[in-house]
């Protein structure tokens, strides 16, 4: 039978031995532990974790654990994450930028209302009010 591969998303089972990856309450990053308890349902993955000293800690999330072997790979993916929401943070700060430089009215596309229904609520307020 083929071995199960270990990747960073594959849940901890109950024995396993795991290292904190990212400092939580008043455990510090490296701290070893061992799985208590594995609960949660899909993607909201927890865990009671006996780390070492004997604090016993609950609802620990799967996103500050890892295997102590996979914790280069679990910092690469931190900062692979990191880059992709500094990219994706570029772009919107560039929009926000050009909205600021856009016409009031009949802008169109900065306000995603089309120009002619701005033009139809422009006229129709001016003849509400009698100008």
């Amino acid at each position: 039978m083929a071995k199960k591969v270990l990747t960073l998303d594959t849940p901890f089972r109950p024995g396993e031995k795991v290292i904190a990856a990212a400092e939580f309450d008043d455990i510090q990053a490296g701290t070893r532990g061992k799985v208590q308890l594995a609960n949660g349902l899909g993607e909201w993955r927890r865990y009671w974790i006996k780390f070492a000293g004997g604090k016993i800690r609950g609802q620990v999330s799967h996103e500050v654990l890892a295997r102590p072997d996979q914790l280069k790979a679990w910092q690469q993916a931190q900062e692979a994450k990191a880059q992709a929401a500094l990219r994706k943070a570029e772009p919107a700060a560039a929009v926000a930028v050009g909205a600021d430089e856009a016409p009031a009215v009949g802008g169109g596309v900065a306000s995603r209302i089309p120009a002619l229904i701005l033009e139809r609520s422009k006229a129709a307020k001016a003849r509400k009010l009698g100008g």
